[in-house]
């Protein structure tokens, strides 16, 4: 064979461009087309492959650089990923670093304003075995919050709406109230028990609150008549 065309297939053959033509996700493999070559099923290169794992397979259809040994193709490994027209970059922002997903989802990092975004995703998990902490001045939610445990309100908290308590209900440092702009009464009903203390209505105390000239009934309630 003529040994400057077999160098200058091993030189070809030693970094090629090519796209992915199939993945195996089992087995974290691949086949690359480039050109009329269709390599076998070859590993891709990962950020970490040790301790600590990352996935994040190929997609078919991707632009990879095949990288091979002494220009064997069989012995190559690919590296993703080449932005192409198929999948072309999800931003040209300089101060933006992104993560773009095939359901439209996207986690976003401008460094020059400081957000960080994650837009488009359905749910959301985040699980601890001790605690989770989020430490900011602010910390807004705008539908819907369920907490399954204990709540404890450090602070003092402000309801604009309607407040309702399926359980029992205590307070420790008293309680105001007003009806609010359209004066509406307060309305309890059951029976309320009292003690400790007065009870007193429009300053006038209750229990020590007596009529003059009112005579006992002779009935068996011994109450005014």
């Amino acid at each position: 064979m003529n040994q400057t065309a077999e160098h200058s297939r091993i030189l070809e053959s030693m970094i090629r461009i090519g796209t992915v033509a199939e993945v195996d996700h089992s087995n974290a493999l691949c086949r690359v087309q480039s050109g009329e070559l269709l390599t076998d099923w070859l590993p891709w290169l990962t950020a970490r492959a040790g301790k600590v794992r990352i996935w994040n397979p190929p997609s078919i259809g991707e632009q990879v650089v095949l990288f091979s040994q002494s220009g064997e193709v069989g012995a190559g490994v690919l590296l993703p990923g080449l932005f192409s027209d198929a999948f072309a970059p999800p931003s040209h922002d300089a101060s933006v670093s992104c993560i773009a997903f095939p359901d439209g989802a996207l986690v976003s990092y401008n460094h020059d304003s400081g957000a960080l975004s994650a837009t488009g995703i359905q749910t959301a998990i985040i699980q601890a075995s001790v605690k989770i902490t989020a430490d900011c001045p602010e910390t807004e939610t705008t539908g819907n919050l369920t907490v399954g445990g204990n709540l404890s309100v450090k602070g003092d908290s402000d309801f604009e709406g309607k407040a309702a308590v399926i359980g029992a209900f205590s307070y420790a440092a008293g309680m105001s109230g007003t009806g609010g702009e359209s004066g509406g009464a307060t309305t309890i009903t059951g029976p309320i028990n009292h003690s400790g203390g007065p009870l007193m209505s429009n300053n006038v105390i209750v229990h020590d609150h007596n009529h003059s000239d009112v005579q006992r009934g002779n009935d068996s309630t011994g109450g005014p008549s």
